[in-house]
């Protein structure tokens, strides 16, 4: 069984509104997806002025920041990540834990990556790595990074940073990459995916065992989704092919025969997806949709409150799983467990 979630939705990217679209929700996951999809000829084409294309923004520097706050974020990455970026001050690390919704958010920057069993080897993948903007992150906090990515133009800007990035998704034969990885990263790719659980099949085959999976992507049910509807920026047809529900991608993962899924808090989060939805309502027109952009800046605040409390209730849905293993130690576990959620 399934519903319309919305009609006529158009890609925010093209001015002309030359394509729209119905968006369904499934009443059995609560997944939302367009009916019909775009064909494969087309969906390239969607591609094409892409943000990806253009070099990373954040190639100059780690988190934006300057001066002294700049050092405080520091001191916390390097004690929660384990490296030893400069400058550093003290006491930035308890600080910022003190400050939950920037904690959470810099535990998603390095998408928490000490949660890794696999520290020792710290060579992580990113499937659908764009321009490199993790990629670097993740360089930036001792791993080894790979990128890949199916934009034959975001793998040549990546490739020109001097960044490691393959033509291609996870599932496909023609890519060509060590074939074991600590940590395999899926940020804001999986809802581009065809076919989630085949890729998701293949990034366990990848994974040495205990390894992590961590995924982020657009959550069908937050608050967003509800208040602006067809104007949701989280919709992004045609190359949004699937946006699944919690429930739906943790049973994705099981069935992958991944171990543990686990929701993880988002924090501070919301600005720029509510920006952009309420910018698309307001290229909609009417009187419903400028309400819901003067409504805007409260859905802002309830997503950020929400999303700092439980997992899964904000813009933004973030996921971990591992790989099975039965030869790491009961130590590793308790470790994992005790971890302070992010």
């Amino acid at each position: 069984m399934r519903e319309i979630h919305a009609s006529d939705v158009f890609d925010h990217l093209d001015p002309r509104r030359a394509d729209c679209w119905n968006v369904w929700r499934c009443c059995a996951c609560e997944s939302l997806y367009p009916d019909p999809r775009p064909s494969d000829e087309s969906i390239g084409a969607a591609y094409a002025g892409y943000y990806t294309h253009a070099a990373d923004p954040e190639s100059s520097g780690r988190t934006g920041l300057r001066g002294r706050p700049a050092a405080y974020v520091n001191d916390y990455l390097n004690r929660r990540f384990g490296v030893h970026l400069t400058p550093a001050l003290w006491p930035g690390y308890a600080l910022l834990s003190l400050f939950e919704p920037w904690r959470l958010k810099l535990d998603y920057f390095g998408a928490h990556l000490f949660l890794s069993s696999g520290a020792n080897q710290r060579h992580v993948l990113d499937v659908g790595c764009g321009n490199g903007v993790f990629l670097r992150r993740a360089m930036s906090l001792g791993w080894k990074a790979t990128g890949l990515d199916p934009d034959a133009s975001a793998v040549a800007a990546a490739r020109l940073q001097g960044l490691d990035v393959h033509l291609g998704f996870i599932d496909s034969e023609a890519v060509h990459v060590e074939p074991v990885f600590d940590a395999i990263v899926f940020r804001h790719s999986i809802e581009h995916m065809v076919d989630i659980q085949a890729n998701l099949n293949c990034a366990r085959q990848r994974l040495r065992p205990g390894g992590m999976i961590w995924l982020a992507w657009p959550n069908p049910q937050g608050p967003g989704a509800r208040y602006f509807r067809e104007s949701w920026r989280g919709l992004e047809v045609p190359r949004h092919l699937c946006i699944p529900s919690r429930a739906a991608m943790m049973r994705l993962l099981i069935d992958a025969g991944f171990e543990r899924p686990v929701p993880r808090r988002r924090g501070q989060h919301a600005r720029e997806i509510i920006r952009e939805s309420a910018a698309i309502a307001l290229q909609r027109g009417g009187a419903l949709n400028e309400k819901r952009a003067a409504g805007s800046s409260w859905v802002r605040r309830w997503a950020n409150f929400v999303a700092t409390l439980v997992a899964g209730a904000g813009e933004e849905l973030v996921m971990v799983a591992y790989a099975p293993v039965s030869d790491l130690g009961s130590e590793t576990d308790r470790l994992r467990e005790s971890s302070v959620d992010g």
